[in-house]
């Protein structure tokens, strides 16, 4: 569609347009852009005086004094330190804080991994103490049983010989009651042999007899009386062994008593020594918690670092822009002082 008119402010507006779209702003291509309307004679005038005055633009950086640029240039340069010093500073600091907490909680995962070994340590000890203490118990109490048995074993052995040496005691007194009444017996006869030869002559083959069968009662009774003290040589023997072993058992249970009690008390003292360190681990989960909030603090200290960085750079392109603005400022009241006009 063909437009009624060209001026200035069209052919200006056509001139950028081909600009932004990286063309050439030629006359032929501007009156193509302004749809074919218009002279070529008048857009070349209006794009000479269009060049000329962006050639003479008071906002140009070469218009700006040299002591201008110089100010400009170190203002722009000192805030750029000050605010890389700030950031140089914070860095540094934040390292090093970084770095304290490393160590420290290195420290503190060295010191838990040494006091859990510890630990570890001693509720081995502290195990095998009550296995060997419950072992002595049992050794204690077999021991107990046997003392036990053998003191039965010892009293029926004395009650066995007690009966023995009675049954000595009983046949001896038979022996001599016997011997007794063969004395009487044989005085007897000797005082009737004169006045009754015949009666005795008549009961001789009778006391022969009863005098063999004595003998052969005296004889059986003098066995068993060697027997039974054989028997008691032996009783005697047993009963000496007995009393041996009963005092080696008792010996052994007042060691195994011993042992026992020191087994108890080690056995207190490593209660004790895991009592202790169980408080020491309730030490170490709190410095966990302080880890873990010296670590929360870390994540909050590097938000804040962003957030510095992040207002540092904000500042820096404010001034930039502040500077950008103080030039063209500068280039206006150049243009002032020349009497040019102003093109905003």
């Amino acid at each position: 569609m063909a437009r009624g008119g060209v001026n200035k402010a069209l052919v200006s507006k056509a001139r950028e347009t081909l600009i932004s779209r990286g063309e050439n702003p030629s006359i032929d291509a501007i009156r193509v852009e302004l749809g074919n309307t218009g002279s070529k004679s008048t857009i070349h005038r209006y794009l000479r005086e269009i060049e000329e005055e962006a050639s003479g633009r008071p906002d140009d950086e070469a218009l700006l004094s040299q002591p201008i640029k110089e100010l400009v240039g170190r203002l722009a340069s000192t805030l750029k330190q000050e605010a890389q010093a700030v950031i140089d500073e914070n860095h540094v600091r934040h390292q090093n804080q970084v770095q304290s907490l490393m160590t420290r909680t290195k420290e503190l995962e060295d010191t838990l991994a040494a006091d859990k070994k510890t630990l570890e340590e001693k509720e081995s000890r502290l195990q095998n103490a009550l296995a060997e203490l419950a072992a002595s118990k049992v050794a204690e109490e077999a021991l107990k049983a046997k003392v036990t048995q053998a003191s039965q074993t010892e009293e029926k052995l004395q009650a066995l010989l007690a009966e023995r040496q009675t049954q000595i005691e009983s046949l001896e007194e038979k022996h001599c009651h016997n011997r007794e009444s063969m004395e009487h017996y044989r005085t007897s006869v000797k005082d009737q042999r004169d006045q009754d030869q015949r009666k005795h002559e008549q009961h001789n083959q009778q006391l022969q007899a009863e005098i063999r069968t004595l003998n052969q009662t005296l004889s059986v009774k003098q066995t068993d009386i060697t027997q039974l003290n054989k028997d008691n040589g032996r009783f005697a023997a047993e009963l000496s062994a007995t009393q041996k072993d009963t005092s080696i058992l008792e010996s052994e249970q007042r060691r195994l008593i011993a042992r026992l009690e020191s087994k108890a008390e080690e056995a207190d003292s490593l209660k004790a020594q895991v009592s202790e360190l169980k408080g020491q681990s309730a030490e170490l989960d709190k410095l966990k918690i302080l880890n873990e909030e010296l670590q929360t603090w870390k994540a909050e200290a590097s938000v804040s670092i962003g957030k510095l960085e992040a207002e540092v750079s904000f500042k820096t392109g404010m001034m930039n822009r502040l500077l950008e603005e103080k030039k063209l400022n500068v280039g206006d009241q150049l243009a002032l002082e020349q009497g040019s006009p102003i093109i905003p």
